[in-house]
């Protein structure tokens, strides 16, 4: 299995690599794994304005990963 179970949105948005058959080895044998990799793929979008705010401990970017 190549990278063809990756949602449209994925493969055109961003650069995807095969590695030693990694996206085989999830999609079997860690299914719920696969599935937030690929949720979090899709919904995720990086705002400048995130970037480019400084002074922070914490970036905007990690809090909106982490919800």
């Amino acid at each position: 299995m190549g990278l063809e179970r990756l949602p449209p949105y994925i493969a055109s948005y961003y650069e995807v690599y095969e590695w030693k058959h990694a996206s085989a080895i999830l999609v079997e044998d860690f299914p719920d794994e696969w599935r937030d990799i690929i949720e979090v793929l899709q919904t995720f979008r990086l705002k400048r304005s995130w970037i480019e705010v400084g002074g922070k401990n914490k970036s905007d970017v990690s809090t909106q990963i982490c919800h």
